[in-house]
């Protein structure tokens, strides 16, 4: 792999896109070509690079330009060549001949995918363009968080795939992840899949609180930075859809049925209600004419936004006092021993997610790899640091079983403690948060 000088990035008026541009231009020192379907977007694209590394020093390494006038050129005189143009293979695929054509030997091709076949992808190119083609899966925004999922295929060459890691992380500053080319990677395999389970129980108890009983057991206090529904919000419900939709239709696990979209979430995404980015999704934030500012909830039985209804969760203030005070092993014993409803429901989803979690080893990547990848990428406490809080492996087996999930396989061989290893890289109480 030669040293990256000159880039070729294309979509470069994404969030994504132009947050890339920025990383690959202030920690990389490269000149990049930030290219867009029209130049005012592709200028657009460079603007918001400048912002997000907060550098207008940058300038002059960020060149706009065009998929019509500028690609051919630019990718002859490239390195690297980073493709985050829309998630689908019809945009991707008819980009990827014109870069097979025009890309000198040994420049790096990249896409950010968030689980299409790295594999079909690298298809269009031959065989030196298939060695040096790979899955790169920044996470957005990618100034602030900063896992890439490197994903490799048949086609690479070990020896390219250790310097591309070393450069990511090395040069670019990213927390690099080596999962294989399945679908959803490791990030969004185990993050959406609790997201939607999550989403398939609201509507299961829509009449004990719904949307708003989930996130409100599972936030802050589980070791995240955002509950799983609001992160639908902001992630985008038909993003969301893609996601869950191609993992559903990709593999049968035996989580295979939580990734079925629920009707609702179908319901909003058809009538525009698409999150953040649309004003409304799952909830709503509402201004009222005194100036004063309202959060209200999607109602999945009466179909409409409605106040956060009243939902009790008795245990939850006691172990957000415990967290507060650094007492998390008191932490612990609250959430193993609390009765009730909503203890019950909490402790499932906190064993399906170490269960699911660790269940994708090794066929998805490694230890380090799934909990690097939900630390890093989502901000939730990755599943071997709840093994570790849990009291170690043998107690984090029984807390599985309790609820009814099977233990996997590479938690039900595993020996030693402490069992997360990242903890160099990561400190996992920073993740917990009290409020």
């Amino acid at each position: 792999m030669r040293e990256i000088k000159t880039v070729t990035l294309l979509g470069a008026n994404g969030t994504m896109g132009s947050g890339s541009g920025g990383v690959i231009a202030a920690f990389g020192g490269a000149r990049v070509y930030m290219l867009a379907r029209e130049l005012d977007k592709a200028r657009d694209g460079v603007e918001k690079a400048l912002s997000s590394v907060r550098s207008g020093t940058l300038r002059d390494r960020l060149i706009p330009g065009t998929y019509d006038a500028d690609l051919e050129k630019a990718v002859s005189e490239s390195d690297w060549v980073f493709e985050c143009v829309a998630e689908s293979y019809e945009v991707k695929e008819p980009i990827n001949k014109r870069i097979s054509a025009s890309r000198k030997p040994g420049t790096l091709v990249s896409t950010v995918s968030s689980g299409l076949s790295i594999a079909r992808l690298a298809g269009h190119f031959d065989a030196d363009g298939q060695k040096f083609y790979y899955g790169t899966h920044f996470f957005n925004p990618p100034y602030k968080l900063t896992l890439c999922e490197l994903i490799t295929h048949a086609g690479n060459d070990p020896e390219v795939t250790r310097k591309l890691s070393d450069y990511l992380s090395g040069t670019l500053v990213r927390q690099v992840v080596v999962t294989n080319d399945t679908p959803g990677f490791a990030g969004n395999r185990i993050g959406f899949q609790l997201m939607n389970e999550v989403a398939q129980y609201a509507e299961k108890y829509q009449d004990r609180g719904g949307i708003h009983l989930m996130d409100s057991l599972l936030s802050g206090y589980t070791g995240r930075a955002m509950s799983p529904l609001a992160t639908a919000d902001l992630v985008g419900l038909d993003v969301h859809k893609a996601i869950v939709d191609n993992i559903y239709t990709s593999t049968h696990d035996h989580a295979h049925e939580t990734f079925r979209l629920p009707g609702y979430m179908q319901k909003l995404i058809d009538q525009g209600n698409l999150g953040n980015k649309s004003g409304k999704g799952l909830y709503q934030r509402k201004k009222n004419p005194d100036g004063s500012r309202e959060k209200l909830v999607f109602d999945i039985g009466r179909g409409d936004y409605g106040p956060l209804p009243a939902v009790s969760i008795p245990f939850k203030k006691d172990m957000q006092n415990a967290i507060r005070d650094s007492r998390y092993a008191q932490a612990m014993d609250i959430l193993k021993t609390a009765t009730g409803f909503e203890a019950d429901l909490l402790r499932y989803f906190i064993a399906r997610y170490i269960s699911y979690s660790l269940s994708l080893i090794p066929e998805v990547t490694d230890q380090n790899g799934v909990d690097g990848a939900m630390g890093f990428g989502f901000s939730w406490l990755p599943a071997s640091a709840w093994v570790d809080y849990l009291g170690g492996v043998e107690e984090a087996r029984k807390f599985i079983e309790k609820a009814g999930l099977a233990v996997p396989p590479f938690l039900a061989s595993a020996k030693g403690s402490p069992f997360y290893q990242l903890r160099a890289r990561l400190d996992p109480r920073q993740l917990f948060r009290a409020g």
